[in-house]
């Protein structure tokens, strides 16, 4: 499976942080819990609304800030590229949340904007949650943005990120947005390791974003349309193809500003990543057929890698999904390989290095 495609844009400057940490949750709530949870979601943004105009007075001086939720590989990188290639005139901070040790989807954004800022060695929603207040807040001094997005990475918890922005001073939170792999979401909700913190990213979240429709045929479309529907009603469901949506819609989801209460406990445990640097020289289509053919366990893998003559490929891994594109501006030969154990990892590492040798 290989295609090809235009080279990827310059990678511009923005802020970058890493994590480790794969929040989960308690067994799932019964139907009735996920519609009081639904119906609360709604009044305390009511109250936020109230509450920030009447504690800040001019809610136009604070730097709205966007979280886009989702978990690994479901499109987030794509739909804040397409945001921040076509702002509408909004001035766009980005903040972008990188799993493992290189920064391959900071490499993969292109933002219009001078700041540059690196969070890094821990998790946004836990060790980080103070350096990412006081990055937000400086953001927010120098007037210079309309906007921050922040892409938190796919094993982080929405609402203890939330809860950081929501506390920052001369920021607002604006609105979460989820966004879903249609292609996807039907596996992962059957996937007891990854089911409860779908759940959770899925009912945080104001607006749901059901990424690669175009990819899906009509009956998936609609059974990935229920799970969302089923998982969190109430939320508005948003079908897209190629993270194409309008950045006004991305950026007003909550209208003035969400308030969001922590009431369940989770608990944490690491994602294992590891990087294999240089990757290759491997044959794309020897490479293609090792990831067709073998069992690995996979969550998710990305980045750069060259074969024999020294061309560039971009590697995507999505669970059992792969693509391979020729890369030619690749920013460098490495890929980050991120799983639930050190086994699993160690396994798919090893099939690579086979294929290094063959």
């Amino acid at each position: 499976m290989m295609t090809h495609t235009k080279s990827t844009p310059k990678t511009s400057e923005i802020l970058r942080y890493t994590t480790l940490c794969l929040p989960v949750s308690q067994p799932i709530k019964a139907r009735f819990d996920e519609l009081d949870s639904a119906w609360s979601r709604v009044i305390s943004t009511l109250n936020a609304s109230r509450h920030h105009d009447q504690d800040k007075g001019n809610v136009q001086t604070d730097l709205a800030v966007t979280l886009l939720t989702g978990f690994l590989g479901s499109g987030k990188t794509t739909i804040l590229r397409h945001a921040l290639e076509r702002p509408e005139g909004l001035k766009i901070a980005a903040v972008v949340n990188d799993v493992g040790e290189i920064e391959v989807d900071a490499h993969l954004v292109a933002a219009e904007t001078p700041s540059r800022i690196s969070l890094a060695n821990g998790c946004v929603c836990c060790a980080l949650a103070d350096d990412l207040s006081n990055q937000l807040e400086t953001l927010a001094r120098t007037g210079d943005y309309d906007v921050a997005i922040i892409e938190a990475t796919g094993v982080a918890d929405p609402i203890s990120i939330a809860q950081a922005i929501h506390g920052t001073n001369g920021c607002r939170l604006d609105d979460i947005v989820a966004v879903a792999d249609s292609r996807s979401l039907e596996e992962q909700l059957g996937n007891h390791h990854t089911a409860s913190l779908l759940h959770r990213q899925l009912q945080a979240a104001h607006l749901v974003v059901l990424s690669k429709i175009d990819l899906v045929n009509a009956d998936t479309r609609q059974t990935a349309h229920d799970l969302v529907a089923e998982a969190a009603p109430g939320s508005r469901i948003l079908p897209v193809e190629r993270g194409q949506i309008d950045v006004n819609v991305l950026c007003g989801a909550g209208d003035k500003g969400v308030s969001i209460t922590n009431s369940e406990n989770f608990s944490n445990f690491d994602v294992v990543s590891t990087v294999i640097n240089p990757a290759g020289p491997w044959d794309p289509i020897h490479l293609g057929n090792a990831l067709e053919q073998s069992d690995h366990q996979l969550l998710r893998a990305k980045g750069w890698f060259d074969d024999q003559h020294g061309n560039r490929y971009h590697l995507e891994v999505v669970g059992r999904r792969w693509s391979i594109e020729q890369s030619s501006d690749g920013p460098f030969q490495a890929l980050v390989l991120i799983g639930l154990d050190q086994i699993d990892v160690d396994a798919a590492a090893a099939m690579l290095a086979g294929i290094t040798k063959s």
